[in-house]
């Protein structure tokens, strides 16, 4: 008999209903199979039994038992009833207990969430070995040898790896929150758990577990997930994500750098196969198949919904869109793994012919502003920036609707946008009122004045950085009394010249530039940054140069007006009124190094000066709490972007994040929960 196992309250019975037929509708395997459900606390309604009931006798080798959990579960009422809105419910503890309650199961038993769905048998999870040598391999599935070290006990679980220790942001808040020790490398999904029940009763994990939660219970966020993999790391075996496949990655496989660590330690190989042949369907989330969404693999779930007598959800509006949009990913993703090269991304030669086409007039421009603007006055500098800002307006079409649509997001008059919605289709038809049109017209002319800048400082640099600029008297008295700081600031003003003023104060600062063109073209912008002194690092790889410039003394300058990706170190805070992903190395750094974060911006003076003004500074130690110093250093950049729209960089796609649901996820989770939010705690202490 092999036995498998579910968990809810009578409000999830009709998805329980769709998991259980999928299961079964796929299982192949020779043994009896036996469905347990756990329940308990009012149970389940008498129609949904036996709607269940008739779904199991469909299925010769299928049986059904209900437990009650409850006996199980009132040892632990501090524990398990004990926290507030909490957005778990009791049956988030029964999966610790499954080897416990299932007291007569032999073998493996398995465990599943009931938002999944079944697309093959899952014969091969039974069959996984958990009881060899420790110097052989546990188990041979799918074609994958699953080995554990030679110094450990057998394993006591197997599941699917979600995070990596060096991959996206979500996984580094697991460590930095220190719920894992720091020599641990990977943290796993509990939705789909297989348990050696011999080894767990033997050891009693579910005392170990709850004991482990009661004393994290601050810092604990996914509850057994969480006291798993603290408690038992070492002993997890590894399943291929196919066992335990989230279809929102979809998108990402189709797209993603193969040598990139958006796949979190997974083989990207294994995660496109995944893709197109998911055995397990986990919807977690807030988009759930049985409700309005767009979710790529939803049909599949409403076909099932319709075998057991349940109505799909009526399609949205846009669905035909998405499901276009969904099989050319999936086009994408059979094409990766036809070439099979997994050396770069599938090239695009629409792509690569207008780059080569552009790419000599982007290096004339640059060597015409390293020969003329460095050799003219400051006058005639602003006189040809603002000629080739005039150009840069009238044929950048898609920068103007970029602009307008960021312009009145500044001022709160623009809708929410959607992946489908990106413009609004008046805008663009019709143009921007006279107002508007004005301040971006005064964005493009700061922009070109500030490259220009980074040009006409190529000769004498310390010189015209003096006639040109000026700190405040508060940004003089500051800079004095701490040798050592991060300067914050964003696109705004000109913000070349405030590394460059701090750095003529006497500190010794560092900066990040991104690639601009080819690797010899940045290069060249590289050499103009440094013309003053200043220490300039690419930003790929800049963590390690920047860590050893805060440890050596140095200061930093950065921006953090621009989005940065989740998976690159982005952290999701409110810019404008919407989620937005900015960096959270300002914070990091600042905590790091105990020293303060001072936000600033240079103030285009009339007479074509710029003065460095104080925003805000976050003491020394402020910045210990890493979201809600970077959500401050967003709020203050956005008080003077409100006040000052034209000198700010109006061009740039800033909220091309905000219509994820994940950001605006986050985002709660972190407002409604700050105690328990990871990247609160221990950011100093990070190594």
């Amino acid at each position: 008999m092999r036995d498998v196992a579910f968990s809810c309250d009578d409000g999830g019975s009709d998805f329980l209903r769709v998991a259980v037929w999928s299961l079964l509708e796929h299982y192949a395997g020779d043994e009896p199979i036996r469905v347990n459900v756990f329940e308990g606390f009012g149970g389940h309604s008498a129609a949904h039994k036996a709607a269940l009931a008739e779904v199991v006798s469909r299925f010769p080798k299928a049986t059904l038992r209900y437990h009650d959990v409850e006996p199980y579960l009132e040892p632990y009422p501090d524990i398990v009833k004990g926290r507030e809105n909490s957005r778990w419910n009791i049956f988030t503890w029964t999966p610790i207990f499954t080897p416990q309650i299932l007291s007569d199961a032999e073998g493996n038993v398995v465990h599943f969430d009931i938002d999944m769905l079944f697309n093959a048998d899952v014969s091969p999870l039974f069959e996984l070995d958990f009881s060899n040598p420790p110097s052989a391999p546990i188990a041979k599935a799918n074609n994958q040898t699953i080995k554990q070290s030679n110094n450990l006990p057998c394993p006591l679980i197997a599941c699917v790896h979600e995070y990596d220790k060096y991959g996206d942001n979500a996984g580094r808040i697991v460590w930095e929150s220190g719920i894992l020790p720091p020599e641990a490398d990977r943290y796993f999904n509990n939705g789909v758990l297989v348990f050696n029940t011999a080894a767990c009763r033997e050891e009693r994990t579910w005392e170990k577990i709850v004991e482990w939660y009661r004393a994290h219970f601050d810092v604990a966020d996914r509850i057994e997930q969480d006291a798993w993999n603290a408690l038992y790391w070492r002993r997890m075996v590894a399943l291929p994500v196919k066992w335990n496949f989230h279809d929102r990655n979809i998108k990402g496989y189709a797209r993603w750098p193969l040598q990139s660590k958006y796949w979190l330690g997974n083989p990207p190989r294994e995660c496109l196969e995944a893709s197109l042949d998911p055995a397990i369907l986990h919807f977690w989330g807030p988009k759930k198949p049985w409700k309005p969404s767009h979710r790529p693999c939803r049909r599949l779930y409403h076909e099932a919904m319709r075998a057991v007598g349940l109505k799909p959800p009526r399609e949205q509006l846009l669905a035909p869109l998405y499901n276009v949009l969904n099989a050319l990913n999936l086009r994408r993703i059979r094409r990766r793994l036809d070439l099979m090269t997994f050396k770069a991304s599938p090239v695009r030669p629409l792509k690569v012919v207008k780059h080569a086409l552009l790419l000599p007039f982007e290096w004339l421009g640059v060597l015409l502003g390293a020969l003329v603007l460095s050799n003219v006055s400051h006058r005639a500098l602003f006189a040809v920036c603002d000629a080739l800002s005039a150009v840069m307006y009238a044929f950048d079409r898609r920068g103007r609707r970029t602009s307008l649509e960021n312009l009145r997001i500044i001022e709160g008059v623009a809708p929410v946008r959607d992946f489908a919605h990106r413009f609004d289709p008046d805008k663009a038809a019709y143009g921007p009122p006279r107002r508007e049109e004005k301040i971006i017209r005064r964005a493009y002319r700061n922009m070109a004045r500030t490259i220009g800048h980074v040009f006409w400082t190529l000769r004498s640099a310390r010189r015209r950085v003096a006639e040109v600029g000026e700190l405040s008297a508060a940004a003089k008295e500051l800079l004095a009394a701490n040798p050592q700081a991060v300067t914050v600031s964003g696109h705004i003003g000109c913000w070349e010249i405030l590394s460059q003023l701090a750095f003529l104060a006497g500190h010794r600062m560092m900066s990040v530039a991104k690639p601009i063109g080819t690797s010899g073209m940045t290069r060249l912008l590289m050499r103009a940054r440094r013309s003053i002194g200043q220490e300039i690092v690419p930003a790929k790889g800049a963590f390690k140069p920047l860590m050893a410039g805060v440890k050596s003394g140095r200061s930093l300058g950065l921006l953090v007006d621009q989005p940065v990706s989740p998976f690159d170190g982005g952290v999701w805070v409110r810019f404008f009124g919407r989620p937005v992903p900015v960096s959270a190395a300002p914070a990091f750094f600042a905590a790091k190094a105990k020293v303060p974060i001072v936000v600033a911006w240079s103030r285009p003076l009339g007479d074509g000066r710029y003065r460095c003004e104080l925003v805000d500074v976050i003491p020394a130690g402020g910045a210990r709490d890493v979201w809600a110093a970077t959500q401050r250093c967003a709020r203050d950049l956005e008080g003077v972007i409100r006040r000052h729209p034209s000198c700010w960089v109006l061009n740039y796609d800033c909220f091309g994040y905000s219509a994820l649901p994940m950001g605006e996820a986050e985002l709660e989770r972190r407002e409604r929960r700050p105690q328990a939010d990871a990247l609160v705690r221990g950011a100093a202490d990070v190594v």
